[in-house]
This record gives structure tokens, sequence and C-alpha cells, in this order.
């Protein structure tokens, strides 16, 4: 008789442990998932910021080559103008 009380109070024990496990792996799983969204958050800054660093990237290369282009123009002028002055 006294057996069966043991395992009456083992499987209580147990039933106990069990809840408590349960209640952290509830615990857990709703960390995880806010971390997902905190993650999922992140990243979409991310890609907005790399997006917003892609479009300022295409206008400075724009900006370089349209100074580039000017430079030439200059450089092209200066010659004409000069060569023209000594013939003169």
């Amino acid at each position: 008789m006294q057996k069966n009380t043991n395992n009456k109070v083992e499987i209580l024990d147990t039933k106990i442990i069990l809840e408590e496990y349960k209640e952290n792996i509830e615990l857990i799983q709703k960390s995880l998932k806010q971390l997902e969204l905190e993650i999922s958050t992140l990243q979409c800054g991310g890609l907005a910021e790399l997006e917003k660093l892609a479009n300022e990237l295409s206008m400075l290369q724009m900006l370089s080559t349209s100074i580039k282009f000017k430079a030439n123009s200059l450089i092209c002028n200066n010659s004409k103008t000069i060569e023209t002055l000594m013939t003169e």
C-alpha cells in the first residue's frame, strides 16, 4: 500500500515539473516570436537604408560623370582658345 502512495506522489511531482516546463516553453516561444518581430523590423529598416544608399551612390555616379564631361569640355574649349590666340 505504501508503494502505491509513493507512486502517486511521484506522479504528482512529475506532473508539477512538466507543468513548469510547459510554462517555461511557452515563455520561450513568446520571447522567440518577439525576437522574430524585432529582427524583421531591423531587416526592413536595413533594407530601406541599403536602398537609400544605393540611390545616393547612383546620384553621385551621375554627378561625377557630369563633372567629368564638363571638365573635358572646358579643356577642349581652352585648347581651342589658346590655339586661336597664338595664331592671331
